[in-house]
């Protein structure tokens, strides 16, 4: 049997109204080397009739309850076939039909490397849009900063050398594995493409207070405290580091 090279993943709970747009992306693809990994939560309207009327893609398709989004996203890894894993959300679609051409492209060109980002359009709520770019983002800065997933691709191997996503976190868990992936020493490589359209009122901007919590949480298992303090200049780093943690956390504002 041969592997796709993507796996398409899409994870959802009664998506029934989104579902089709993420899927037809998908379908309008110029490259056909993926599979469609459908798990579904066990949801209770129309949206498994809608998925499985895309019966002309590769889908596989699971539904059963769950522990929350990264524990579906956990058993898609688990059940893909393709060597290079992408997530994309049931709110959410691939930017236009050669999104998938040009990233395949970039991993044949660098077979090195284990994980490939690039732009997301954030679409908001009152139908504006805005283009964010993530060419800044590296090992070193990843922790002050943000990497959207429906921006980036990962081969399977860098799961099975990292892991896969830590349930323990609820919204940010795909957070703690880019920070745990860039600080392994992981080779990346950022490109300058529209990925994917990324619909902006979901459980992120909907428990904001939640989100900014616990990636507090997450930073500061990769923000080590000063080991030594050297008179006035260990005071001054040390005062900055207690006041970077309020900042994040939201208790303090620049």
């Amino acid at each position: 049997m041969n592997r796709p090279f993507f796996s398409l993943i899409t994870v959802c709970f009664n998506a029934e109204r989104s579902i089709a747009n993420t899927l037809r992306s998908a379908r309008e693809q110029t490259c056909r080397d993926f599979e469609n990994v459908v798990v579904d939560g066990a949801s209770t309207d129309g949206t498994l009739d809608v998925v499985r009327a895309f019966g002309d893609l590769p889908l596989a398709i699971t539904s059963e309850p769950d522990q929350g989004i990264y524990d579906a996203m956990n058993k898609a890894i688990a059940r893909s076939q393709g060597e290079v894993l992408y997530f994309l959300n049931a709110d959410d679609r691939l930017h236009d039909p050669d999104v998938l051409e040009r990233v395949r492209q970039v991993f044949a060109s660098n077979p090195e490397v284990d994980l490939v980002w690039g732009n997301v359009v954030y679409e908001r709520p009152d139908g504006t849009c805005e283009t964010r770019r993530f060419r800044h983002i590296h090992p070193g800065n990843l922790v002050f900063l943000d990497l959207n997933h429906q921006g980036a691709f990962a081969r399977r191997s860098l799961f099975e050398r990292i892991g896969v996503f830590n349930t323990a976190f609820r919204i940010n868990a795909d957070y703690d594995w880019f920070l745990r992936v860039l600080g392994s020493g992981a080779r990346w490589r950022y490109v300058d493409i529209e990925i994917a359209r990324f619909h902006t009122g979901g459980t992120h901007a909907r428990n904001v207070e939640k989100l900014r919590t616990e990636r507090h949480t997450v930073r500061m298992q990769y923000i080590h405290p000063f080991k030594y303090r050297i008179g006035a200049l260990g005071y001054n780093l040390a005062h900055k580091t207690r006041r970077l943690g309020r900042i994040l956390s939201g208790k303090e504002k620049l």
